[in-house]
């Protein structure tokens, strides 16, 4: 518990100093000038490839409407990278705003925003939930409530490496809906950083869905291949 403790404070001081000490006047990935406000020159947000279709992922009776920002490739991909294993709070802050910009097109009526949860070992791994960042961040911006309403209760290989078949197999069953009275009835936004055949994604709104939530989309901040 205390480690816990000390590695979510060490991880909200990184957040802090990322964010004071960066300088938007200087692009994240190639280090040249950037006067867009958003810590990407005009040359590198010109390479990122916008995903402006939402999809539906369908299984079951259950039909699933997902969004996603971005395609998981050149920038896109370093952006999540480095949110996801460098601790990268200001890639993570970009990825929030282009995020932000998705929602406010698909106009949904919202109540509520989660997260796909963290397994165990990456927590103590990383210190943190990269996707939980994104929510609140998203959160913050959208004055929506963000609250912790799954938790994983099967310990699961890495999905990377595995075919489409197999992530779906290796991924059912894996979650379930808690803090039940803050599911029943609303409408949920439920964030991850990537998707790519679409089972976490369905299987976490599919365990909203069991505890009573009215319905559940899905926003990413990319959409990648297998």
């Amino acid at each position: 518990m205390g480690n816990e403790i000390i590695k979510n404070i060490i991880y909200l001081i990184k957040c802090f100093l990322s964010i004071i000490y960066t300088t938007n006047d200087c692009c994240i990935i190639c280090k040249n000038y950037s006067n867009e406000n958003m810590f990407l020159c005009k040359e590198c947000n010109s390479k990122i490839k916008r995903c402006n279709e939402p999809f539906e992922i369908k299984l079951n009776g259950f039909n699933i409407k997902a969004y996603s920002s971005l395609y998981y490739s050149g920038i896109t991909k370093e952006l999540i990278s480095r949110l996801k294993y460098k601790s990268d709070f200001i890639a993570g802050e970009i990825l929030t705003k282009i995020m932000i910009e998705t929602l406010g097109n698909a106009h949904l009526t919202i109540e509520l925003i989660t997260f796909v949860p963290a397994t165990r070992k990456n927590l103590r791994k990383r210190g943190y939930n990269q996707t939980e960042f994104l929510a609140k961040a998203i959160g913050r911006e959208t004055n929506i409530k963000v609250v912790r309403l799954l938790r994983k209760v099967k310990e699961t290989k890495d999905q990377i490496g595995l075919s489409g078949e197999e992530r779906w197999l290796n991924i059912n069953n894996s979650y379930e809906g808690i803090n039940k009275k803050n599911i029943i009835g609303k409408s949920i936004l439920l964030i991850d950083d990537v998707i790519t055949t679409g089972a976490t994604a369905f299987y976490c709104a599919k365990a909203l869905l069991d505890k009573g939530a009215k319905e559940v989309h899905v926003l990413t901040g990319a959409k990648s291949k297998i």
